[in-house]
């Protein structure tokens, strides 16, 4: 399996008046943990757009479990569950590290477009990294 996790913490200014994170912040824990992996992978947002491809986001489906409140330490996990020609889908979750409880899972579907968004195969450079990487290609 392709999962690759990252921590960070819920801050004071994503609370909402209930007093825990508004949901839309969810959004922003899932994107800070994608960018993460492709910087793991060794790309860069600007290098995507220096090899001509870019990855725009399709389809966002989330569901929510447990609050998070300020100064929570989370646990953001992106799992690649499959792939076709030109897209990607992967399953987030987000984990409350002092409880280990789910507080969110997200399924984000991706596409690979050149610059002036048209589809594209998923670049060969990036499957070959991921290969090197987690030993593994998700399936067609």
């Amino acid at each position: 399996m392709i999962k690759y996790e990252t921590t960070l913490k819920a801050r004071t200014y994503e609370c909402d008046m209930y007093g825990h994170v508004n949901n839309a912040s969810f959004l922003n824990y899932c994107e800070a943990a994608r960018i993460d992996f492709l910087n793991y992978l060794r790309f860069s947002l600007k290098s995507l757009i220096n090899k001509g491809w870019l990855l725009p986001i399709v389809k966002i489906e989330i569901n929510y479990k447990l609050p998070v409140f300020a100064d929570e330490e989370l646990t953001v996990s992106v799992i690649w569950k499959s792939r076709r020609q030109t897209s990607a889908v992967f399953e987030q979750e987000i984990i409350k590290n002092s409880t280990g409880q789910l507080a969110a899972r997200a399924e984000i579907t991706w596409v690979s477009t050149d610059l002036k968004n048209s589809p594209i195969p998923i670049p060969e450079e990036m499957l070959e990294c991921i290969s090197q990487k987690f030993g593994e290609l998700p399936e067609l």
